[in-house]
């Protein structure tokens, strides 16, 4: 329970905004407002993990881009092992289904939108307006870990840049689905439900 404290604040020290989520299957935020209470604040993130030591670390995506490919099997990028090595080139966790995590910087110029399913079947996408889970978080079925050498490290701004090609494609998918400001209402904003 301490190493969840611990790695909450960590996070916040490099730059992360982080929130306690129920650690469930669906980890739902434990605070009234969801990513949006999301802070680099060690005092709060003391206060919220004393009085949710079993808390999941959900970390806001403001600023970031996620690719969260669900379990195997997953045929996306299996016939491209190249694009494949290149996702694992950022901070990669396993997800307790099996699925992974991909962490990278989102280019200051791009305005994507969270998306499901989009970039490929089983594959989402977080960004502005989103939140993921990460380790050492556990849920009733298994537990968040970073693959080895692929842990986040790094702050926000020394992350890496996606690739080209997947570039590429989150741009195809913004130009046929313009961006929505995140206006979402307090309730839906707290169920945004990460994989």
């Amino acid at each position: 329970m301490d190493q969840l404290r611990g790695a909450a604040i960590r996070y916040a020290e490099l730059g992360y905004r982080v929130f306690p989520c129920a650690a469930a299957v669906d980890p739902v935020p434990l605070t009234p407002h969801g990513f949006k209470d999301a802070t680099d604040d060690p005092q709060q993130i003391e206060q919220w993990w004393s009085r949710h030591p079993r808390a999941a670390i959900g970390l806001a995506t403001a600023g970031l881009l996620v690719v969260d490919v669900d379990a195997p099997p997953n045929p996306w990028l299996s016939d491209a092992p190249e694009a494949a090595l290149q996702l694992i080139a950022a901070p990669t966790s396993r997800t307790p289904g099996g699925g992974h995590h991909h962490l990278f910087r989102r280019p200051p110029d791009k305005l994507w939108n969270c998306t499901v399913g989009q970039l490929a079947p089983h594959v989402d996408t977080r960004t502005d307006g989103g939140y993921i889970v990460v380790p050492p978080s556990r849920r009733p079925d298994g537990a968040y870990r970073w693959l080895e050498d692929c842990d986040l490290d790094v702050s926000p701004d020394r992350l890496p840049l996606p690739p080209a090609w997947l570039i590429e494609r989150l741009d195809a998918l913004a130009a046929r689905t313009p961006r929505t400001p995140t206006v979402a209402s307090d309730a839906s904003a707290a169920n945004v439900i990460p994989s």
